[in-house]
């Protein structure tokens, strides 16, 4: 039989005030409740374990021991309590997570910002990698949760759209392109050489499938920042996130180019199905989706 946890926890809180009334005002229970768990305890038992009189209760030899017996396993439940909560925390304190590099530069420091705010002691981890690599990183467990903006989303993790980006052709000031009337049609992009972002990268991805073709590569970056800087040194025009170049287009050194082009694409968080969630993960997941509704360039 399991032991009657609650009727020991009387038994020791009599043996230590020195009467039923005083054991139930310090368990917060009352005092009839605090001698129903003591006789359910004893009947269950066949033991007489406290001797009551008008001048208090004491315990029996059998209440001692079972009160000794009683405090050891308090402790060991304690000591397994302490151990858990002090996993809890680690688990909780420990976030890592991966982002492709639109969201990392313009979206998640915004977020862990709040995380940090709601949990001082959370120590989150940020790799920046393509959309390609944040999807590897989440599968094989190295990234607790993955910002992606690709529109190929991966069927086997789970997956929660947080926003969208539009994606955008510039240009340097000197370029054709940054004085024509008319938009710039999508054969047209496709033969015009591009600075692109690399094969593998959501800008890459979504572009290629709003042109519906093969595009014409001047140079491919692997980061945002170098696709702007080789578009400003007017390497070729560019096609890059809207986020990205707000400031270069508000300054004149980028023309942001008409296009017949659509190409928006989603902003999504991903995560293993297998893997539980820590409180600070499920907090930046919602801080990220409440985000979206105000995630303008």
């Amino acid at each position: 039989m399991i032991p009657d946890l609650e009727g020991a926890e009387v038994l020791i809180a009599v043996d230590e005030h020195g009467s039923i009334g005083a054991a139930a005002r310090h368990l917060g229970i009352t005092q009839p409740a605090a001698s129903a768990r003591l006789r359910t305890m004893e009947a269950r038992w066949g033991l007489a374990l406290v001797e009551r009189s008008a001048r208090g209760s004491r315990l029996t030899d059998a209440g001692q021991a079972v009160a000794g017996w009683g405090r050891a396993a308090f402790e060991r439940v304690a000591a397994l309590q302490a151990g858990l909560e002090a996993l809890q925390e680690r688990h909780d304190r420990g976030l890592r997570v991966a982002a492709s590099l639109t969201v990392a530069g313009y979206l998640v420091p915004r977020w862990l910002g709040e995380l940090r705010a709601r949990y001082p002691a959370a120590t989150p981890q940020l790799m920046v990698v393509n959309s390609a690599a944040v999807i590897g990183l989440v599968h094989d467990g190295t990234a607790d949760l993955g910002f992606i903006e690709t529109p190929d989303l991966p069927p086997d993790l789970a997956v929660r759209r947080i926003g969208e980006d539009a994606l955008v052709v510039v240009a340097h000031p000197s370029h054709p392109w940054a004085h024509r009337d008319e938009p710039v049609a999508t054969d047209e992009l496709a033969a015009e050489p591009l600075v692109l972002r690399e094969p593998g990268s959501g800008t890459r991805r979504t572009f290629e499938a709003a042109l519906g073709s093969a595009p014409t590569v001047a140079l491919e970056a692997s980061s945002t920042a170098s696709l702007v800087g080789a578009v400003i040194a007017g390497i070729a025009p560019g096609v890059v996130s809207e986020r990205a170049v707000t400031a270069a287009v508000q300054n004149g050194e980028l023309v942001p180019v008409a296009t017949t082009m659509n190409a928006r694409r989603p902003l999504s968080v991903v995560w293993s199905r297998e893997r539980r969630l820590s409180r600070t993960a499920e907090a930046l997941v919602a801080i990220a989706t409440a985000g979206s509704a105000t995630m303008k360039p």
